[in-house]
């Protein structure tokens, strides 16, 4: 057994140098390979100001909830907005990302271990 608390996991700054003055994006790598899980990887996102995720695609699925703030979930078909307690399954090889529409966005994101990349980008 493992047992973490948000506040006691290492806070990580993936916000691109180049888009620091658009926002900020941080994850918190909550659960994962190195605390013992075989399977997936639990990680907290918080995104704020004018930013977003990548436009991107991978070969795995991958489970979000939000916990607070606005966003939306885009994809190659439809724009979908989110606030706490959406939850939204991105589908292998689906093209996506997810904006912050507020002050901040926060979610959960379970990924299968070894997945352990990171994108951010401004959304326009």
């Amino acid at each position: 057994m493992f047992i973490t608390d948000l506040e006691k996991t290492e806070e990580i700054d993936i916000t691109p140098e180049d888009q620091k003055d658009k926002g900020r994006a941080t994850v918190r790598w909550l659960l994962g390979e190195p605390e013992g899980a075989p399977n997936f990887e639990m990680r907290y996102f918080s995104l704020s100001g004018d930013i977003a995720t990548d436009w991107h695609n991978h070969q795995w699925e991958h489970q979000v909830f939000v916990v607070e703030g606005k966003g939306k979930f885009k994809t190659v078909d439809k724009e979908v907005e989110l606030s706490p307690g959406s939850a939204v399954f991105v589908a292998p090889g689906e093209q996506h990302h997810f904006i912050c529409t507020g002050h901040q966005f926060d979610f959960i994101c379970v990924v299968p271990k070894g997945t352990r990349t990171c994108m951010v980008t401004d959304k326009r």
